[in-house]
C-alpha cells in the first residue's frame, strides 16, 4: 500500500509541475524569446568586431601604398630626374631667361 501512495504522490507531484509550466508558460516563451536576441546581438556584435578589424588591416596596407607611391612621385619631380627624363626626348634645359611679354590694350 505504500507503493501505491507513492505512485500516486509522485504523480500528483508532475501533474502540479506540469500544470505550473502551463501556467508559466507564456513567461517561458517570453525568457526564450530574449534569449534568442541575446546570442544573435552578441554574434552581430562578434560580426561587427571582425569586419572592423579586417577594414583596420586594409587601411594600413592602403596607407603603405600611398606613402610608397608618394615617395616616389616626390623622389619623380626633382630637378634631376626631370632632366635625365627630358633628356630622352631630345630636350634640353633653357639658359636663357623666360621673356616678359607685354599686350597695350586701347583705351575706349
Amino acid at each position: 500500500m505504500a507503493k501505491d501512495q507513492k505512485n500516486k504522490k509522485t504523480t500528483s507531484n508532475r501533474f502540479k509541475v506540469i500544470e505550473w509550466i502551463y501556467a508559466n508558460l507564456p513567461f517561458i516563451c517570453f525568457v526564450c524569446v530574449l534569449l534568442l536576441v541575446y546570442i544573435a546581438n552578441a554574434h552581430q556584435a562578434e560580426k561587427k568586431v571582425r569586419q572592423i578589424q579586417a577594414l583596420k588591416k586594409e587601411i594600413r596596407e592602403l596607407n603603405y601604398q600611398y606613402r610608397g607611391v608618394k615617395n616616389q612621385i616626390m623622389y619623380g619631380s626633382t630637378p634631376s630626374q626631370v632632366a635625365d627624363k627630358v633628356k630622352k626626348m631630345d630636350l634640353k634645359v633653357s639658359e636663357e631667361l623666360p621673356k616678359k611679354i607685354n599686350i597695350k590694350r586701347e583705351k575706349k
